[in-house]
């Protein structure tokens, strides 16, 4: 169970990573679409269902406008490492965080350092490091988000059919695992999926379903008991009736 005891709401850094993302997402909100772990949490909480906060900060965008969103990220306190933005905390005894910088951060002991990641996706690469994704234009052009408190979230659809895209046949612990748990909230949820967008982003690049089965088949006690502590049922058949008919569909 470490990834719920490390994803909750009793850690100062899950409460910093969510208020930036609104920060963050609000200001800028013309330039980027959330996706990823607070996105599925965004769209859960719309549906007044539960799902695990996030900790890394996940936003797609537009290639023109990097010099602007960059700007607002270093006037925001991020420093560019890598093709990351990241903020260093120090967490005090009593469970504050004081933000410190790049250097001050490398005297921190490991156990006394918090690190926040904002992460973008671009559409074309920024540069020989940074991520560009196939599916961030077609966000754009065809407007896959919806407001949810006052920033642009990404559809379940494209929240899904990114997670689908990103599995290559690799188990990837417990980042795995919380894309499991952010699949099965979001496929079992009230609102019914658009199968039409997945279409639309399948026909733009391929996912493979397969080992969402797998992995969920294998990880079935861990999801369990997931789902047992954020109240949400666990409907092993209902997730996979929902996942087959997605095969069928794309199929069609």
């Amino acid at each position: 169970m470490e990834e719920v005891a490390v994803r909750t709401w009793d850690s100062p850094i899950i409460m910093e990573s969510y208020n930036w993302m609104l920060k963050v997402g609000r200001e800028l909100k013309e330039k980027v679409v959330l996706v990823g772990g607070w996105a599925t949490y965004l769209q859960a909480q719309k549906l007044k269902n539960k799902a695990l906060p996030s900790l890394d900060i996940d936003f797609v965008a537009l290639k023109g406008d990097f010099k602007s969103i960059e700007k607002h990220l270093l006037v925001s306190g991020f420093m560019p490492v890598s093709f990351r933005y990241v903020k260093y905390y120090r967490e005090t005894v009593d469970g504050r965080l004081n933000e410190v910088s790049l250097e001050e951060s490398k005297k921190i002991p490991s156990y006394e350092l918090r690190e926040l990641f904002l992460d973008i996706l671009w559409d074309e690469k920024i540069s020989s490091i940074s991520f560009a994704h196939p599916y961030v234009r077609m966000i754009f052009e065809r407007e896959l988000y919806e407001e949810i408190e006052g920033i642009n979230v990404a559809l379940p659809e494209v929240i899904l059919s990114m997670k689908f895209l990103i599995e290559k046949n690799k188990y990837r612990g417990q980042k795995q695992l919380k894309d499991l748990v952010d699949i099965y909230v979001l496929t079992v949820s009230p609102r019914e999926l658009d199968f039409d967008v997945f279409k639309l982003l399948y026909s733009k690049e391929k996912f493979d379903l397969e080992w969402v089965v797998r992995y969920f088949r294998e990880n079935e006690t861990f999801l369990s008991s997931v789902m047992r502590e954020l109240e949400v049922m666990f409907d092993r058949e209902e997730f996979l009736l929902t996942i087959n008919e997605l095969k069928a569909s794309l199929k069609g």
